[in-house]
């Protein structure tokens, strides 16, 4: 057959079908953006300016969604949908630079927007070195220096068998070992801070000197972090994301380490007690957009934050299944995407399975995350995830 369909998922994927083809380097840097398709979505726009934004969305070959009653300006807002290629949307940012009703400003987000959506390229610097995000998917391994983790509870308290499954995990290709002295699971209680030093500063201090992959301490409380950052970690892994103790934003700017801020509703004590979203993607990108300012007020260097959408953590089937689908949306935040599906509660619900027989389903969220555009996956099964991330950064990166 002499045609086809293609889809071309990224701008370097569209940049060499054009080159395959043989078109001249300057032909290939105009047609680029016209290859790829997006849309864009603006909240609570009013209708004298969405009226203008469509005006100029149709004038560029493009087009914009508004509710009924925007033309007659018979309501007070509107969400609008702009459509249209990246070129088209790149020329639309100029032309709403040049209108009034505050579009200007939307021209400034929507800019920006486009830039990070084309970013495919991070580097995140840590004490020691630094990680290269997206050229392949990082594997983060987990390791709960715990008694009552909901998968791995008890089994590496004791620091000698955690140093031995930490440097396991190493071998077998992770690329980050994020250690944790305080189970998180849904209806945990909280443990002192002694308690949590006791647990993880015996491992970090000794793992710190004999493996070449960064360690993150995966705490809330600043003391922790400090002393782990002391003795060898390299990231702050807070799911709190520096709510939970006053001091975490300040030590982590002065550490100048990386710091991964985690969605959660509510605390572990309480987040899976009905919780309730009444918009879930706008709701977690309005506390990223929070966070992110209150971590880079605080002076955290903001190439150096990373952020997790929070699977399991007050979130129902529904919103873990809807972030997977959708966490690509996160990109508009700019900054690197961690996603931890591992042996979590909403694959038991589906599959009926306990937390040790989940492995099939962490896998297929973690290659769908991957296809979305996840730079960093969390799991406790870093062979499997290894070799999984490594069939589909091949295929993604195909052409």
């Amino acid at each position: 057959m002499a045609l086809r369909v293609c889809r071309y998922e990224s701008i370097n994927e569209a940049r060499d079908a054009l080159h395959n083809l043989g078109v001249d380097p300057v032909g290939i840097a105009c047609m680029t953006p016209k290859m790829r398709h997006r849309c864009v979505l603006i909240r609570k726009v009013e209708p004298k300016a969405a009226n203008i934004i469509k005006q100029d969305m149709l004038s560029l070959g493009a087009d914009a969604a508004v509710a009924r009653g925007t033309v007659e300006c018979s309501i007070p807002y509107t969400d609008v949908i702009l459509m249209g290629t990246l070129k088209q949307l790149r020329l639309a940012t100029e032309k709403f630079k040049r209108q009034p009703f505050g579009i200007k400003k939307i021209a400034s987000d929507l800019s920006a927007a486009l830039s990070f959506e084309e970013k495919e390229r991070f580097e995140i610097k840590y004490r020691g070195g630094s990680l290269v995000l997206g050229e392949k998917t990082q594997i983060m391994g987990i390791l709960n220096t715990t008694p009552d983790s909901f998968s791995d509870g008890g089994r590496f308290l004791d620091p000698e068998v955690a140093i031995e499954r930490a440097v396991q995990m190493a071998d077998e290709g992770a690329h980050i070992i994020d250690i944790g002295g305080e189970s998180t699971r849904p209806g945990s209680s909280p443990v002192s801070l002694d308690e949590e030093l006791k647990r993880v500063i015996p491992v970090i201090k000794k793992l710190a000197k004999n493996l070449d992959i960064p360690i993150s301490i995966d705490s809330s409380k600043a003391e922790v972090a400090k002393r782990a950052l002391d003795v060898g970690a390299a990231i702050v892994n807070d799911i709190s994301a520096l709510r939970a103790d006053d001091q975490m934003a300040g030590l982590v700017a002065k550490a100048g380490c990386p710091v991964i801020l985690m969605h959660m509703q509510g605390a572990p004590g309480n987040m899976q007690k009905n919780p309730v979203y009444a918009s879930l993607i706008d709701e977690i990108i309005a506390f990223f957009e929070e966070n992110i300012n209150i971590a880079t007020r605080a002076g955290i260097d903001s190439d150096n934050i990373i952020i997790d959408p929070g699977i399991g953590f007050g979130k129902r089937l529904s919103d873990n299944l809807q972030i997977i689908n959708r966490v690509d949306e996160f990109k508009a935040l700019g900054k690197p995407l961690l996603i931890g599906p591992s042996r979590k509660s909403f694959i038991g619900e589906m599959l009926g399975d306990k937390e040790e027989d989940r492995l099939e389903g962490t896998l297929a969220a973690s290659v769908l995350s991957m296809a979305r555009g996840v730079q960093i996956i969390r799991v406790h099964d870093v062979k499997e995830a290894v070799r999984a991330a490594k069939i589909s950064d091949a295929i993604l990166k195909s052409s």
